[in-house]
């Protein structure tokens, strides 16, 4: 969450919607900015009083920062016990991993693009990181973009978006997860909430299937457009050709189909890569490091025209 001059980043099991809260409200900014300027320095109540005027109840939103493990209070001194990261602390890449991955990626179809990217770093990343972490990240740090997925769909079939915390790409992932949470839909997403409204995903589903097996069959171009088309149409999940004529410009991924030397590679790729975060014990370190070295992937390895991946999976 981009607050100011820092962009926080945090998991929670329990209280994330709480945090939510504490994050946004305008307290918050002030209080860590005011304590990190200090760090080092022993600061009481009264201090921070003095210098965040406020009329909401500062003890008990301390008190709440406190209860989260933001803040320490000890012998009546606040001090922030979570870091703040800066250029200083940016990740440098082996030459050799850098290496390997140019030769995997020189062999890659489309479709293994987005099962790279969305399927198998994905969970080599961030599969085992359940706990909790908490971060902050200098708006100073230029092209660090972190990165997030979404999924929604069955037992049949899943939408996946994978794209930098910036910028929501209008997709069926990001629609429906929107939708399950209750929260408001951005403005680009009007056009789609227009044509499906509140759908129950399953019956979707299922709809766009028959879509998807008649543009497979090319025998769409004559038919007259339903609302399930349309919103393919509006996702640019379906496309028209010079012809006027439905192809499915998403992929859809059921595994990957890598050759018995790419799968090797990858084995190989594997373990290099936990190398590099294995000894990092700090939650926050080793997310912030895993996050930077996804991100440099992304953005250097895939074309420059895929600012956020979308796909169907099939399972």
């Amino acid at each position: 969450m981009e607050m100011g001059e820092v962009t926080y980043y945090f998991a929670s099991n329990e209280n994330e919607e709480e945090l939510n809260k504490i994050i946004i409200d305008p307290l918050f900014n002030k209080i860590v900015a005011y304590l990190s300027n200090r760090n080092g320095q022993e600061v009481i109540l009264r201090q921070i009083k003095a210098a965040i005027p406020t009329d909401s109840n500062l003890e008990l939103y301390l008190d709440k920062l406190i209860k989260h493990k933001l803040l320490k209070r000890e012998n009546r001194r606040y001090t922030l016990i979570f870091p703040i990261y800066t250029n200083e602390n940016l990740l440098k890449l082996p030459d050799s991993i850098e290496k390997s991955f140019r030769k995997i990626m020189e062999e890659q179809t489309m479709a293994n693009d987005y099962f790279l990217f969305g399927e198998w770093l994905w969970s080599l990343f961030f599969e085992k990181e359940q706990g909790t972490y908490f971060f902050g990240v200098s708006n100073s740090i230029e092209n660090l973009s972190f990165f997030l997925k979404k999924e929604a769909g069955n037992d049949s079939l899943r939408f996946v978006s994978i794209y930098p915390d910036n910028l929501i790409p209008l997709d069926l992932a990001n629609y429906f997860n929107l939708l399950s949470r209750g929260q408001e839909l951005p403005p680009k997403f009007d056009s789609l909430q227009n044509l499906i409204g509140d759908v129950d995903i399953h019956y979707f589903i299922s709809q766009i299937q028959k879509v998807m097996r008649s543009v497979k069959r090319n025998n769409y171009r004559e038919r007259r457009q339903t609302i399930f088309q349309e919103a393919l149409l509006v996702t640019g999940d379906l496309k028209k050709n010079e012809e006027n004529q439905l192809y499915l410009a998403t992929p859809t991924i059921a595994g990957n189909d890598y050759s018995d030397e790419i799968q090797n590679r990858l084995d190989e790729l594997k373990k290099d890569l936990i190398s590099l975060w294995e000894t990092i014990e700090n939650e926050n370190q080793r997310m912030f490091y895993k996050q930077q070295l996804y991100s440099f992937l992304f953005q250097n390895y895939l074309p420059n025209k895929y600012h956020s991946i979308s796909y169907f999976k099939l399972l």
